[in-house]
């Protein structure tokens, strides 16, 4: 038996979450965004509950 996201490979949960959006089952809704280095700002907002929906942190790629 496992749990979502109890597995080695990570496809087959990513392929069920478009599913999961699209029957309400998950919410995206989104009320923080902002960069990676501001992840400190982002967990104290998630832990403090300052913010009611996800925390999305933008990964920039180094050249």
């Amino acid at each position: 038996m496992s749990t979502f996201g109890d597995i080695h490979e990570v496809g087959p949960d990513l392929a069920t979450l478009p599913g999961f959006v699209a029957a309400g089952r998950l919410s995206p809704e989104v009320d923080w965004h902002g960069s990676w280095e501001r992840v400190a700002g982002a967990a104290r907002a998630l832990l403090d509950r300052l913010i009611a929906g996800k925390a999305v942190l933008d990964v920039e790629r180094l050249a």
